[in-house]
Order: structure tokens, then sequence, then C-alpha cells
């Protein structure tokens, strides 16, 4: 069936696609790879030396695949029981678990032992995957290859999503192909489609957390938006074709989900949605991104920079993007194509009693989809104005009643994360009016539309300072000692001192990554309440409060980090721990630090 801008419908778009064989598809990925080293350079460049924050985040994503290849490898049953904030469980989950991207980066870390370089293979493929799943989508909707090739590249290089330093935000590739296999189940009711659509949630959800949930509720808001329109198969179809792979699929999920509403009921953690009015974006960040081109239109209006240096976030999608996609939505001008009659054949054969008020009023919104690109393609408008009103925050309505209606929902502390869809949204309208600029203007070519894109895109090179793993002596002398044992890094911040002790305890995960033993220490998206507690009460640590504290639990040895302490803190606390010489036994005296035993530790428990 032709769409009313010429362009091939959903089932036409397939078997022209088969017959075509895969070279497109191939050509696409090829082109979205060699994008991605110019445009991730010199992270696509140097992939095992550098990294693109020498944050505490960072050190929490090095950590997190770390443990994951070791835990899957070694103790899979217990992946969530993970080595730090001992001794609590599932502790995991206190922030994203990550093991969709932990399987894609194993063979790099095991091949090389190096945590940074398979953090950069996941980052780095999110770009690659973002860019081939949108264009598979586009192609799915019936865009033709150049707009589909437009898609995939808002998709994959615009600021919203093109966000490397966050891998679980980066990480969202399997949303579009989802989708687009949703589509095809809805249009032609093939059983795989529905099962291939439900594999890459899975995916999805194992990926990335947030991917997992801005997926969920793409997918719902599809359902909803084609049933109300009478254009999705019947429910007893959809249950019947979903069988055991869903029941299968579930549970596969829960395994995943349940540790983090067990750590909510037990640990008492949960975010109040009034947490998440500072999050919210301000207005500056709807201008705001990080490439060149943009930073330089602003610098043109030096009161408007001002205002988008204040910026929450990058949200701006480029003009080009924005352009087309406005292109996109405009209603059919005469002498163009007649628009699509699929979605009125289909409320046809599923809803005999179109004569209604009710089937009369879907024959006016249809005719009114087709009229601008057809009822599949035009969804992407109604998510673009969902997300885009979402992500204002709970000020504005629909996140509050998201936050209420969906579970776990609170996991989007930041509103403005849910601009992923947006900006997916954006990218399949604006593959559709570059396909409609094409056929006006025959000059308008898919290679110059790519490129002007890359061009607006461009914020490379990326601020990515050479990056390498510290291994202190004192932690590799620990992984040679008789297993299992407990661990203290000292010195810690008070909880309330946020930034050095997501610093200290994200340098001590780390250097656990040496023997994989449980530690006190921990920096994740929560601090467990009893934590909180015992790390101020070590800021001063050694003192008998804090000694006693330490042999109830169970800590059989306390590392002292020279360098991370000020002054003549180092020396003051050398001296504090000779007023305990039964009690803290020096183990090792390294040029970096000190270790001590405590040989009354495993006498008490926590309390």
């Amino acid at each position: 069936m032709a769409r009313e801008d010429g362009g091939p419908g959903l089932d036409e778009a397939g078997g022209s696609a088969r017959r075509q064989g895969v070279k497109p598809a191939v050509l696409a990925l090829a082109l979205f790879a060699a994008f991605t080293i110019v445009l991730a350079s010199p992270i696509s460049l140097q992939p095992a030396r550098r990294a693109l924050a020498h944050s505490a985040d960072t050190r929490l994503f090095l950590w997190t695949l770390s443990w994951d290849v070791h835990a899957l490898l070694h103790r899979p049953l217990r992946l969530f029981d993970a080595n730090i904030f001992y001794p609590e469980p599932r502790t995991l989950a206190y922030s994203e678990h990550l093991v969709g991207s932990a399987v894609l980066g194993a063979p790099f870390l095991l091949a090389t032992g190096n945590p940074v370089l398979a953090l950069n293979v996941v980052v780095l493929l999110s770009c690659v995957l973002s860019g081939w799943g949108a264009f598979s989508l586009a192609r799915r909707l019936g865009i033709g290859t150049g707009g589909a090739l437009v898609s995939g590249m808002i998709f994959a290089f615009a600021p919203p999503r093109f966000r490397l330093a966050q891998v679980h935000l980066a990480t969202v590739q399997w949303i579009p192909f989802a989708l687009g296999f949703l589509h095809s189940y809805s249009q032609e009711g093939r059983r795989r489609d529905l099962l291939v659509a439900m594999a890459f949630f899975t995916l999805q959800a194992l990926t990335s957390g947030h991917g997992g949930l801005f997926l969920l509720l793409a997918a719902v808001a599809l359902v909803a938006y084609l049933a109300l329109l009478g254009v999705f198969v019947p429910l007893r179809k959809l249950v019947r074709d979903a069988g055991t792979v869903a029941l299968a699929l579930v549970v596969l999920n829960a395994l995943f989900v349940v540790p983090y509403f067990m750590v909510r009921r037990e640990a008492g953690l949960h975010r109040t949605i009034g947490a998440v009015y500072d999050w919210a974006p301000n207005a500056s960040s709807f201008l705001a991104a990080p490439t060149h081109l943009q930073r330089a239109l602003l610098a043109l209006v030096p009161p408007l920079e001002r205002q988008v240096a204040e910026a929450k976030a990058y949200l701006f999608p480029g003009w080009i993007t924005l352009g087309l996609a406005a292109l996109a939505c405009r209603r059919r001008q005469t002498g163009e194509a007649s628009p699509s009659t699929a979605g009125l054949g289909a409320l046809d054969a599923r809803h005999p009693d179109v004569q209604g008020p009710i089937g009369r009023a879907r024959r006016v919104v249809i005719g009114f989809l087709e009229a601008r690109g057809g009822v599949h393609l035009m969804f992407y408008a109604v998510l673009v104005a969902l997300s885009l009103w979402a992500s204002l925050g709970p000020r504005f309505g629909l996140y509050t009643a998201l936050y209420r209606l969906f579970p776990g929902f609170d996991l989007i502390r930041v509103p403005s994360r849910l601009g992923v869809l947006t900006l997916l949204g954006l990218a399949v309208l604006a593959g559709t009016g570059f396909e409609r600029l094409a056929r006006r203007f025959s000059g308008a070519r898919p290679a110059l539309a790519v490129f002007l894109l890359a061009a607006e895109f461009a914020a490379f090179p990326l601020e990515a300072p050479e990056y390498e793993i510290e291994r202190p002596a004192i932690d590799r002398w620990l992984a040679g000692q008789a297993r299992p044992f407990t661990v203290l890094e000292l010195p810690v911040a008070k909880p309330t001192d946020a930034v050095r002790s997501a610093r200290f305890h994200s340098h001590y995960m780390l250097h656990s990554m040496q023997h994989w033993q449980p530690i006190v220490n921990g920096y994740s998206g929560i601090i467990p309440p009893r934590h909180e507690d015992l790390f101020h009460q070590l800021v001063a640590f050694p003192d008998e409060g804090g000694v006693r504290a330490l042999e109830l639990l169970g800590v059989m040895y306390v590392v002292l980090h020279r360098d991370f302490y000020e002054g003549d803190e180092y020396a003051r606390v050398i001296s504090r721990a000779e007023a305990f010489p039964h009690r803290l036994i020096l183990e090792r005296d390294e040029e970096d630090g000190r270790l001590y035993s405590l040989p009354f530790a495993r006498r008490g428990r926590w309390r």
C-alpha cells in the first residue's frame, strides 16, 4: 500500500527489503560505525587508554561491569550479592546492574583484563546499534533508505542520547528494534514478530533499567494508541501468540527486577516524588547542546548564551532534526499521493460496528493521521508530545501520574532522561520529513543530509583524558591472603559531604577488584541507613567506638591510604592506632599506606 507521501507502506517496505537483500542494512551499519569513530574520538581511537570522565560514576560503571563478569563466571546465583556495603545483601540493586552491557563487554575484559576498554566498547557499540536500530524501525514504518539513514544518525548522535559518560543512559539501542517488530506484529499479525519484540524488550531491560522502563512506556503507549484506533490485534490473539514464551520472559525479567523491590522493602530505600523537583529541566535545557555549532550560534547572542550556560541537561536535538520533523507533520499538499487506507481496512475487519459514534470518531481520527503520514508513523508525533510532557517533571502532571501508576518509575530520578523517547520520535519524523523533501527537491541527497547532521552534532574531540585503574600494593598483597576476609578502606568522609564520600568509596571499589572480597565501603545510587551511621563514626577512626564497631562487624583488615588524607592527618591516624596495640596489628607498611589486621574480629555481629 502506498503512503500519502509516495513512500512504501509497511507491508510493501518489508517486501522491498527482502527483495533487496541485506545490502542496505549492512551499508547502514558500516556508516554508523564510521561516524562513531569520528564523532566519539578520541575514545574510539584509544578505547583502552581513555575515559570520558575521571568521576565517581565512571568508577562505579567500571566496577559494575567487572563485578557482573566476575559473578556470572564464579557465582551467578549470587550476582546481586555484590562485595560492597558489607554485610548488606543484594547491594548490586542499589544502582543499575548493567548485566546486558557486561555480557557485551565480557570478551574484551576477559581477553585484556582492562575494564576501561570493556566500558568504552559498550558505549561505542551503543552508538552503532542505536543508529542501526532507528534505521531498522524507520524501514519497517515504510520510510525509504535515505530517510531511514537520517533517522539513524539523529538517534545515534544527537545530544539527548549521545551522553556516553552515563552508560546506563547511552545503552538504549534495543528500544527501536523492539518497537519496529511490535509495529510489524500489529500490521501483519505474525507471531514471530511479537516474540522478537518481547526478546528485544528483555535484552533492553537487562542492558539498562532506564532503557527498559523507557521501552515499556513506549510500548504501552503504542499498543494503547493502536487499540484506541481499532487497528491492533484482538486481545485474544495477543495472549495466544505470546503464550508460554511470554511467561518464560516474565520469569527471566523478574529475576532481575525482584531484588530491587526487595531492597526497597528491607532497607526502606525509596525515592519520594518530592526529591524529583530539583532535577526537573529548566527552559534553557531545551536549547543546550555541547556541539560546536550550537555553542557558536549561542555565542552570537550573549544574553541567551549566559542563560543556556545554566541549563540542567542537554536536550536540544538539533535544528535540522526539528525542521525535518516539522515537515513530516504537515498535511499533504494538492497533487501529492492519496493517503493509505491501511488503518481503515483494519478497522473494518476488526470492528464491524464502524457506523456507530465510536466508529465514526475513529474514521475521522484515522483520516487525519493518514493525511499526515499514516497511523503508525504519526504515533511518533504522539510519543514526542507525551515524552516531552513527562520530561518536564512533576509540576506538569504527567510525570506524577506515571510515578503513581508504574511500579519502579521512581528509578527515573531525572525527568529529562525521558528525552530519549522524545529524540526517537523526532528521529522517525525527521526521516519522513527528509523523504518528503527529497521528493520535492531532486537535489536533496541522503549523503548530504547525513553529513550535515554529522556536522551539526559534532563535539569531537571529546574530553577524554587518559585513565588507568589504580592497583595499590596493599590491595595486591591482600589478594594473596587466605579467604574469605572482609576489608575497610580509609579515610572515609561524612555521608553529608557527598562529593568527597563518592570519591573515596568509588576508588575503594576499584581496589576491591584485586580480590573481590567483601568491603564495608561502597558508592552507589543509595547508601544503606546503617552505613550512613557507621561512616559518620569512622571519620574519626581509630577510636574505641570505631574499633569496636569493626570487631562486631567482623572486619579482618583495615587499609589506610596515605594520599587520601589531608595535611598531617595521616600521621595523627597512625599515632592514634598505637593506642590499640593488641586490637590493630600492623601487617604492611607501604609507601602508599598501611594495612592493619583486627585479631578480635568475628566475635560479634552487626547490630
